[in-house]
């Protein structure tokens, strides 16, 4: 059985999709070894404008969700998504997220994709 800190943050799955959002955001971040540390530190990031936080722990939360769903599939279906699909699936599921509760949130999918980080800091 695993644990939740194997399936979000050791096995091959999280490593792959994780680099893949990092990437996506243009930013580094040396990952704690616990779930909650992990939320706490991606969700408050130090450099970047308290206002952004939120985006920061939706795509965390929409992560995780995506991971689980994910291994729920592979578990259930035996059906097994690549790694830059799943990321993917967390830059629209965020988006969706995002845009269906933010009222201000003003930026269509292409800007998100592309460049998340002037869509996050930009909001006050």
């Amino acid at each position: 059985m695993d644990t939740a800190e194997h399936l979000f943050l050791g096995c091959d799955i999280f490593i792959s999709v994780w680099s893949l959002v990092l990437q996506w955001l243009h930013i580094s971040f040396v990952a704690p070894a616990s779930v909650r540390d992990h939320l706490l530190q991606f969700g408050h990031l130090a450099e970047f404008p308290r206002h952004s936080h939120l985006f920061f722990r939706i795509i965390w939360f929409t992560y995780v969700w995506v991971i689980w769903k994910e291994r729920n599939n592979q578990a259930f279906n035996q059906k097994a998504l690549d790694s830059p699909t799943i990321s993917d699936k967390v830059k629209l599921l965020s988006f969706a997220w995002i845009k269906a509760n933010l009222s201000s949130f003003i930026y269509a999918y292409h800007d998100w994709w592309h460049h998340p980080l002037p869509c996050m800091v930009v909001l006050m």
